[in-house]
Protein backbone atom coordinates (compact mmCIF):
# COMPACT_ATOMS: atom_id res chain seq x y z
CA UNK A 1 0.00 0.00 0.00
CA UNK A 2 1.53 3.38 -1.15
CA UNK A 3 1.42 6.73 0.65
CA UNK A 4 -1.76 7.76 -1.38
CA UNK A 5 -3.89 4.60 -0.21
CA UNK A 6 -2.81 4.87 3.29
CA UNK A 7 -3.38 8.50 3.52
CA UNK A 8 -7.16 8.22 2.08
CA UNK A 9 -7.66 4.67 4.39
CA UNK A 10 -6.72 6.48 7.40
CA UNK A 11 -8.88 9.78 6.74
CA UNK A 12 -12.01 7.25 6.01
CA UNK A 13 -11.57 4.82 9.09
CA UNK A 14 -10.99 8.00 11.23
CA UNK A 15 -13.90 9.63 10.33
CA UNK A 16 -15.67 6.31 10.41
CA UNK A 17 -14.80 5.81 14.30
CA UNK A 18 -15.58 9.30 14.78
CA UNK A 19 -19.37 8.61 12.91
CA UNK A 20 -20.18 5.45 14.63
CA UNK A 21 -19.11 6.80 18.24
CA UNK A 22 -21.62 9.41 17.67
CA UNK A 23 -24.41 7.64 16.02
CA UNK A 24 -23.89 4.42 18.57
CA UNK A 25 -24.18 6.89 21.42
CA UNK A 26 -26.88 8.28 20.24
CA UNK A 27 -28.97 5.48 19.82
CA UNK A 28 -27.97 4.31 23.01
CA UNK A 29 -29.34 7.48 24.67
CA UNK A 30 -32.62 7.56 23.05
CA UNK A 31 -33.06 4.30 23.88
CA UNK A 32 -32.00 3.96 27.48
CA UNK A 33 -34.49 6.63 27.91
CA UNK A 34 -37.23 4.98 26.43
CA UNK A 35 -36.71 1.57 27.80
CA UNK A 36 -35.25 2.62 31.78
CA UNK A 37 -38.71 3.14 32.99
CA UNK A 38 -39.76 -0.32 32.24
CA UNK A 39 -35.92 -1.79 34.04
CA UNK A 40 -36.65 0.27 37.25
CA UNK A 41 -40.55 -1.17 37.53
CA UNK A 42 -39.34 -4.38 37.11
CA UNK A 43 -36.52 -3.86 39.77
CA UNK A 44 -33.51 -5.01 37.34
CA UNK A 45 -30.52 -4.66 38.72
CA UNK A 46 -27.89 -2.28 37.58
CA UNK A 47 -25.52 -4.39 36.54
CA UNK A 48 -28.37 -6.23 34.08
CA UNK A 49 -29.21 -3.03 32.75
CA UNK A 50 -25.46 -1.80 32.26
CA UNK A 51 -25.14 -5.15 30.48
CA UNK A 52 -27.90 -5.47 28.77
CA UNK A 53 -27.47 -2.15 26.68
CA UNK A 54 -23.47 -3.25 26.37
CA UNK A 55 -24.87 -5.98 24.53
CA UNK A 56 -27.07 -4.18 21.84
CA UNK A 57 -23.89 -2.26 20.76
CA UNK A 58 -22.86 -4.98 18.51
CA UNK A 59 -26.16 -5.25 16.52
CA UNK A 60 -26.50 -1.12 16.91
CA UNK A 61 -22.74 -1.41 14.84
CA UNK A 62 -24.45 -3.85 12.20
CA UNK A 63 -27.67 -1.58 11.75
CA UNK A 64 -25.51 1.79 11.79
CA UNK A 65 -22.09 1.24 9.72
CA UNK A 66 -23.62 1.55 6.36
CA UNK A 67 -25.25 5.39 7.46
CA UNK A 68 -21.68 5.90 9.16
CA UNK A 69 -19.88 4.78 5.73
CA UNK A 70 -21.85 7.00 3.74
CA UNK A 71 -21.07 9.91 6.06
CA UNK A 72 -17.65 9.09 6.59
CA UNK A 73 -16.47 9.14 2.74
CA UNK A 74 -18.40 12.54 2.22
CA UNK A 75 -16.99 13.81 5.01
CA UNK A 76 -13.66 12.63 3.92
CA UNK A 77 -14.18 13.67 0.36
CA UNK A 78 -15.49 17.11 1.56
CA UNK A 79 -12.61 18.14 3.58
CA UNK A 80 -10.11 16.73 1.17
CA UNK A 81 -11.58 19.35 -1.50
CA UNK A 82 -11.86 22.30 0.95
CA UNK A 83 -8.09 21.83 1.31
CA UNK A 84 -8.02 21.92 -2.47
CA UNK A 85 -6.05 18.23 -2.36
CA UNK A 86 -8.32 16.60 -5.42
CA UNK A 87 -7.03 19.12 -6.94
CA UNK A 88 -3.64 18.62 -6.27
CA UNK A 89 -4.22 15.11 -6.68
CA UNK A 90 -5.74 15.72 -10.56
CA UNK A 91 -2.75 17.84 -11.32
CA UNK A 92 -0.11 15.93 -10.10
CA UNK A 93 -1.64 13.07 -12.53
CA UNK A 94 -3.61 10.91 -9.73
CA UNK A 95 -7.17 9.82 -11.54
CA UNK A 96 -10.10 9.93 -9.80
CA UNK A 97 -10.50 5.79 -10.12
CA UNK A 98 -6.79 6.00 -8.34
CA UNK A 99 -8.30 8.03 -5.56
CA UNK A 100 -11.34 5.74 -5.40
CA UNK A 101 -9.71 2.30 -5.09
CA UNK A 102 -8.33 2.49 -1.73
CA UNK A 103 -11.66 3.64 -0.15
CA UNK A 104 -13.14 0.76 -2.02
CA UNK A 105 -11.00 -1.55 -0.69
CA UNK A 106 -12.09 -0.23 2.71
CA UNK A 107 -15.48 -0.58 2.22
CA UNK A 108 -15.24 -4.65 1.12
CA UNK A 109 -13.23 -5.11 4.17
CA UNK A 110 -15.80 -2.97 6.44
CA UNK A 111 -18.24 -5.81 4.06
CA UNK A 112 -16.45 -8.60 5.41
CA UNK A 113 -16.43 -7.51 9.03
CA UNK A 114 -19.81 -6.53 9.22
CA UNK A 115 -20.59 -10.16 8.19
CA UNK A 116 -18.38 -11.78 10.47
CA UNK A 117 -19.53 -9.70 13.66
CA UNK A 118 -23.55 -10.09 12.51
CA UNK A 119 -22.82 -13.83 12.32
CA UNK A 120 -20.66 -14.43 14.97
CA UNK A 121 -21.52 -11.82 17.83
CA UNK A 122 -24.87 -10.24 17.16
CA UNK A 123 -27.04 -13.73 17.62
CA UNK A 124 -25.29 -14.01 20.65
CA UNK A 125 -25.96 -10.80 22.22
CA UNK A 126 -29.54 -10.43 20.54
CA UNK A 127 -29.86 -13.85 22.00
CA UNK A 128 -29.53 -12.30 25.21
CA UNK A 129 -30.84 -8.55 24.93
CA UNK A 130 -34.25 -10.55 23.67
CA UNK A 131 -34.00 -12.61 27.07
CA UNK A 132 -33.63 -9.75 29.25
CA UNK A 133 -36.40 -7.58 27.71
CA UNK A 134 -39.21 -10.50 26.83
CA UNK A 135 -38.53 -12.80 30.20
CA UNK A 136 -37.01 -10.08 32.98
CA UNK A 137 -39.22 -7.07 31.68
CA UNK A 138 -41.88 -8.23 29.81
CA UNK A 139 -42.53 -10.99 32.20
CA UNK A 140 -43.40 -13.60 29.16
CA UNK A 141 -42.24 -16.90 29.23
CA UNK A 142 -39.60 -18.01 27.08
CA UNK A 143 -40.18 -21.13 25.92
CA UNK A 144 -43.96 -19.73 25.02
CA UNK A 145 -45.13 -20.72 20.95
CA UNK A 146 -47.17 -18.90 18.80
CA UNK A 147 -50.80 -18.55 19.42
CA UNK A 148 -51.01 -19.71 15.82
CA UNK A 149 -48.76 -21.25 12.96
CA UNK A 150 -50.49 -20.64 9.37
CA UNK A 151 -50.24 -23.27 6.65
CA UNK A 152 -48.41 -26.20 7.98
CA UNK A 153 -47.77 -29.15 5.88
CA UNK A 154 -47.15 -32.72 7.65
CA UNK A 155 -46.00 -35.59 5.59
CA UNK A 156 -45.44 -39.20 7.14
CA UNK A 157 -44.97 -42.63 4.56
CA UNK A 158 -48.83 -43.13 4.42
CA UNK A 159 -50.12 -39.60 4.98
CA UNK A 160 -50.10 -36.36 3.85
CA UNK A 161 -51.82 -33.64 6.19
CA UNK A 162 -52.76 -29.92 5.38
CA UNK A 163 -53.64 -27.63 8.02
CA UNK A 164 -54.71 -23.42 7.37
CA UNK A 165 -53.59 -23.14 10.80
CA UNK A 166 -52.83 -24.70 13.70
CA UNK A 167 -53.37 -22.97 17.47
CA UNK A 168 -50.43 -25.38 19.71
CA UNK A 169 -51.48 -24.46 22.91
CA UNK A 170 -54.84 -25.52 22.31
CA UNK A 171 -53.95 -28.62 20.16
CA UNK A 172 -57.01 -26.96 17.81
CA UNK A 173 -56.50 -27.00 13.61
CA UNK A 174 -58.72 -25.20 11.55
CA UNK A 175 -58.86 -26.30 8.07
CA UNK A 176 -57.75 -29.37 7.64
CA UNK A 177 -57.17 -31.37 4.49
CA UNK A 178 -55.73 -35.61 5.43
CA UNK A 179 -54.95 -37.83 2.62
CA UNK A 180 -54.34 -41.37 3.72
CA UNK A 181 -52.49 -43.66 1.08
CA UNK A 182 -53.48 -47.63 1.16
CA UNK A 183 -49.87 -49.92 1.76
CA UNK A 184 -49.34 -50.24 -1.57
CA UNK A 185 -49.38 -46.36 -1.56
CA UNK A 186 -52.82 -45.92 -3.28
CA UNK A 187 -55.08 -42.97 -2.49
CA UNK A 188 -57.50 -44.27 0.06
CA UNK A 189 -59.42 -41.73 1.58
CA UNK A 190 -58.88 -37.92 1.90
CA UNK A 191 -61.04 -36.26 4.47
CA UNK A 192 -61.26 -32.14 4.71
CA UNK A 193 -62.67 -30.84 8.13
CA UNK A 194 -63.43 -27.51 8.84
CA UNK A 195 -61.44 -28.06 12.55
CA UNK A 196 -60.08 -30.55 14.23
CA UNK A 197 -59.10 -30.98 18.32
CA UNK A 198 -55.76 -33.46 18.59
CA UNK A 199 -55.89 -35.50 21.64
CA UNK A 200 -53.33 -38.67 23.22
CA UNK A 201 -55.69 -41.21 21.94
CA UNK A 202 -56.79 -39.92 17.94
CA UNK A 203 -58.11 -36.65 16.18
CA UNK A 204 -61.33 -35.54 16.57
CA UNK A 205 -62.61 -34.03 12.95
CA UNK A 206 -65.80 -31.40 13.01
CA UNK A 207 -67.66 -30.31 9.65
CA UNK A 208 -65.96 -33.42 7.66
CA UNK A 209 -66.47 -34.19 3.91
CA UNK A 210 -64.79 -37.53 2.95
CA UNK A 211 -63.49 -39.29 0.25
CA UNK A 212 -62.96 -43.40 0.56
CA UNK A 213 -61.50 -44.77 -2.45
CA UNK A 214 -61.47 -48.15 -4.41
CA UNK A 215 -59.59 -50.17 -6.83
CA UNK A 216 -61.36 -53.06 -8.00
CA UNK A 217 -57.90 -54.34 -9.76
CA UNK A 218 -59.66 -54.77 -13.53
CA UNK A 219 -57.64 -52.24 -14.70
CA UNK A 220 -60.62 -49.56 -14.69
CA UNK A 221 -60.42 -46.03 -13.35
CA UNK A 222 -60.66 -46.07 -9.36
CA UNK A 223 -64.18 -45.07 -7.95
CA UNK A 224 -65.02 -43.13 -4.43
CA UNK A 225 -68.16 -42.77 -1.97
CA UNK A 226 -68.72 -39.65 -0.42
CA UNK A 227 -69.93 -39.07 2.51
CA UNK A 228 -70.44 -36.19 5.58
CA UNK A 229 -70.82 -36.09 9.01
CA UNK A 230 -70.81 -33.66 11.81
CA UNK A 231 -68.06 -35.52 13.29
CA UNK A 232 -65.37 -38.08 12.90
CA UNK A 233 -62.85 -39.65 15.42
CA UNK A 234 -59.55 -41.19 14.02
CA UNK A 235 -57.97 -43.49 16.86
CA UNK A 236 -54.72 -42.92 17.06
CA UNK A 237 -54.00 -40.24 14.66
CA UNK A 238 -50.85 -38.73 15.00
CA UNK A 239 -50.48 -35.54 16.73
CA UNK A 240 -48.14 -32.53 15.36
CA UNK A 241 -44.81 -32.41 16.78
CA UNK A 242 -44.32 -30.21 19.73
CA UNK A 243 -43.12 -27.15 19.26
CA UNK A 244 -44.34 -25.87 15.97
CA UNK A 245 -45.32 -22.27 16.92
CA UNK A 246 -41.43 -21.85 18.49
CA UNK A 247 -39.47 -23.30 15.22
CA UNK A 248 -41.93 -21.46 12.84
CA UNK A 249 -41.82 -17.87 14.76
CA UNK A 250 -38.25 -18.03 15.75
CA UNK A 251 -36.39 -14.75 15.99
CA UNK A 252 -33.77 -14.94 12.57
CA UNK A 253 -31.24 -11.82 14.92
CA UNK A 254 -30.47 -15.16 17.09
CA UNK A 255 -28.97 -17.18 14.53
CA UNK A 256 -26.01 -16.89 12.42
CA UNK A 257 -26.04 -17.94 8.23
CA UNK A 258 -25.66 -21.28 8.87
CA UNK A 259 -28.01 -21.97 11.73
CA UNK A 260 -31.05 -20.25 9.81
CA UNK A 261 -30.03 -22.45 7.02
CA UNK A 262 -30.62 -25.43 9.24
CA UNK A 263 -33.86 -24.26 10.24
CA UNK A 264 -35.14 -23.79 6.79
CA UNK A 265 -33.84 -27.27 6.09
CA UNK A 266 -36.06 -28.48 9.45
CA UNK A 267 -39.48 -26.15 8.89
CA UNK A 268 -39.28 -27.53 4.98
CA UNK A 269 -38.85 -31.21 6.20
CA UNK A 270 -41.86 -30.54 8.79
CA UNK A 271 -44.12 -29.06 6.27
CA UNK A 272 -43.79 -25.50 7.10
CA UNK A 273 -43.49 -22.98 3.66
CA UNK A 274 -40.13 -20.76 5.30
CA UNK A 275 -40.92 -18.26 3.06
CA UNK A 276 -39.59 -15.31 5.63
CA UNK A 277 -36.52 -17.10 7.05
CA UNK A 278 -35.53 -17.85 3.14
CA UNK A 279 -35.39 -14.43 2.66
CA UNK A 280 -33.54 -13.56 5.94
CA UNK A 281 -31.38 -15.34 4.99
CA UNK A 282 -30.64 -14.31 1.66
CA UNK A 283 -30.27 -10.49 3.82
CA UNK A 284 -27.60 -12.16 5.55
CA UNK A 285 -25.55 -12.42 2.77
CA UNK A 286 -26.73 -9.08 1.08
CA UNK A 287 -26.66 -6.98 4.25
CA UNK A 288 -23.15 -6.33 4.99
CA UNK A 289 -22.10 -4.69 1.55
CA UNK A 290 -24.44 -2.44 1.72
CA UNK A 291 -21.61 -0.18 3.08
CA UNK A 292 -19.40 -1.16 0.13
CA UNK A 293 -22.60 0.08 -2.11
CA UNK A 294 -22.39 3.17 0.16
CA UNK A 295 -19.04 4.05 -0.30
CA UNK A 296 -19.98 3.49 -3.78
CA UNK A 297 -22.63 5.94 -4.25
CA UNK A 298 -20.69 8.59 -1.61
CA UNK A 299 -17.81 8.48 -3.99
CA UNK A 300 -19.03 10.43 -6.93
CA UNK A 301 -21.13 13.07 -5.22
CA UNK A 302 -17.96 13.97 -2.95
CA UNK A 303 -16.15 14.07 -5.92
CA UNK A 304 -18.77 16.32 -7.72
CA UNK A 305 -16.92 19.62 -5.89
CA UNK A 306 -13.29 19.81 -6.49
CA UNK A 307 -12.63 22.82 -3.91
CA UNK A 308 -14.58 23.87 -1.24
CA UNK A 309 -17.77 22.48 0.26
CA UNK A 310 -19.63 21.90 3.74
CA UNK A 311 -18.91 19.24 6.34
CA UNK A 312 -22.56 19.48 7.54
CA UNK A 313 -23.64 19.53 3.77
CA UNK A 314 -21.99 16.10 3.42
CA UNK A 315 -23.74 14.75 6.53
CA UNK A 316 -27.10 15.81 5.70
CA UNK A 317 -26.55 14.04 2.40
CA UNK A 318 -25.02 10.48 3.71
CA UNK A 319 -28.10 10.95 6.50
CA UNK A 320 -30.66 11.59 3.76
CA UNK A 321 -29.42 8.74 0.68
CA UNK A 322 -29.19 5.81 3.83
CA UNK A 323 -32.34 7.25 4.96
CA UNK A 324 -33.67 6.80 1.30
CA UNK A 325 -31.98 3.32 1.17
CA UNK A 326 -32.79 1.82 4.22
CA UNK A 327 -36.54 2.29 3.49
CA UNK A 328 -36.06 0.71 -0.23
CA UNK A 329 -34.37 -2.58 1.63
CA UNK A 330 -37.34 -2.74 3.98
CA UNK A 331 -39.94 -2.39 1.31
CA UNK A 332 -37.65 -4.99 -0.38
CA UNK A 333 -38.02 -7.22 2.38
CA UNK A 334 -41.69 -7.04 2.44
CA UNK A 335 -42.29 -7.73 -1.06
CA UNK A 336 -40.21 -11.26 -0.50
CA UNK A 337 -42.22 -11.71 2.95
CA UNK A 338 -45.98 -11.25 0.84
CA UNK A 339 -43.64 -13.86 -1.90
CA UNK A 340 -44.29 -10.79 -4.82
CA UNK A 341 -40.55 -10.87 -5.26
CA UNK A 342 -38.08 -14.16 -5.37
CA UNK A 343 -35.85 -13.92 -2.18
CA UNK A 344 -32.94 -13.56 -4.08
CA UNK A 345 -34.45 -10.43 -5.84
CA UNK A 346 -35.93 -9.13 -2.50
CA UNK A 347 -32.52 -9.15 -0.55
CA UNK A 348 -29.93 -7.94 -3.37
CA UNK A 349 -32.64 -5.78 -5.07
CA UNK A 350 -31.28 -2.57 -3.64
CA UNK A 351 -27.71 -3.29 -3.92
CA UNK A 352 -28.19 -3.55 -7.66
CA UNK A 353 -30.51 -0.56 -7.78
CA UNK A 354 -27.77 1.47 -5.98
CA UNK A 355 -24.59 0.42 -7.66
CA UNK A 356 -26.27 1.41 -10.79
CA UNK A 357 -26.98 4.82 -9.27
CA UNK A 358 -23.27 4.94 -8.84
CA UNK A 359 -22.37 4.37 -11.85
CA UNK A 360 -24.48 7.04 -13.44
CA UNK A 361 -23.39 9.41 -11.00
CA UNK A 362 -19.82 8.79 -11.93
CA UNK A 363 -20.82 9.42 -15.48
CA UNK A 364 -21.13 13.03 -14.58
CA UNK A 365 -17.97 13.18 -12.32
CA UNK A 366 -15.23 15.81 -14.63
CA UNK A 367 -12.45 13.23 -14.67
Amino acid sequence: MNIISRYLASLFFKHLGICLFGFVTLFLVVDFIEKISNFITQKIPISSIILFFIAQIPSILVLLAPVATLASVLISLVLMARNSEIIAFKGSGVSLFRLSRPLVASGLFLSLLVFLVGNLVTPLTSRYTNHVWDVQVRNRRSDDTAKTVENVWLKDLRLFEHMDSYDEARRLAQGLTIILLDPNLDLSRRIEAERGFFSPNGLRLFGVREKTYRDDGNGRPMTYSFSEADEVFLPEHPSPPPGLGRRADQNTNEMNFLALDETIHNLESEGFSPTRQVVDLHFKLASPFISLIMILVGLPIGFWREKGGSVALGLVWGLTLSFVYMVAQEVSRSLGYSGLIPPFMSAWLPNGFFGLLSLYLFSYVRQ
